[in-house]
């Protein structure tokens, strides 16, 4: 092989590896792509399950210094089986304890001891299932302020469960919710005024309210709360 013929032949060598190459490079870069999400989902999860499990360790140490919300979410904890064997004695043992404590914070003002009380008597924690002391205590953390009061008192209105339905009602709870950044709430809303149920029909507004729903589930960390990160 002359000279030039060599050049040719190295030319050719080098366009048939470029293109080779080319032809490589999007799935070796789709490949480096998953490798390094698996990498970051699965750091991501091991931070999550360290931070929860020193979570439930600070409610452990709570509780039993008599913290009553703390005394609470250790019963649901065994109530759920949430990361140890499901134990309703014991839960039950904790609800029964929360009580007293729940119903002094309540009463002094705190929306999530009365929104705790409001699970105890609405489904049974810790006292008998009472619809009279489940509304009061519900009525009191959504006038308090509680997000998710004011959200399940207005679905206590549209659904006529404790109270006797109301339309008004509903809506005037539900949009309070939403508006104090409830997110189920706001999809809800969202809804209402895209379908025209209990509003004029406005999609502009359902666009809105959907909008800030979704801008508030990709803002929110579960670190920030635990409880929803569980899926409560």
């Amino acid at each position: 092989m002359d000279e030039a013929g060599a050049i040719q032949y190295k030319d050719k060598m080098h366009i048939d590896w470029l293109n080779d190459f080319l032809e490589w490079t999007p799935i070796l870069l789709m490949v480096l792509v998953a490798v390094v999400f698996l990498v970051a989902l699965k750091w991501r999860s091991g931070r999550m399950k360290k931070f929860l499990e020193e979570w439930k360790r600070k409610i452990v140490r709570q509780a039993e210094a008599g913290n009553p919300s703390a005394q609470f979410r250790l019963g649901r904890i065994y109530q759920e089986g949430d990361g140890v064997e499901k134990d309703p004695d014991r839960a039950e043992d904790w609800f029964h304890r929360a009580l007293p404590g729940l119903k002094q914070k309540a009463d002094a003002g705190d929306a999530d001891a009365a929104f705790d009380l409001y699970d105890c008597f609405h489904e049974g924690l810790g006292a008998e299932k009472s619809d009279t002391q489940a509304l009061h205590w519900l009525q009191l953390a959504a006038e308090q302020g509680k997000p998710e009061a004011m959200f399940d008192l207005a679905l206590e209105y549209r659904e006529g469960g404790l109270v006797e339905k109301n339309e008004d009602l509903f809506m005037y709870w539900l949009r309070k919710a939403a508006e104090a950044d409830e997110r189920d709430a706001q999809y809800l809303l969202a809804a209402c005024y895209e379908h025209g149920n209990g509003v004029p029909q406005d999609l502009n507004l359902a666009r809105e309210w959907y909008d800030r729903a979704a801008e508030g589930k990709d803002s929110g960390t579960e670190e920030e709360d635990p409880e929803r990160a569980q899926g409560k």
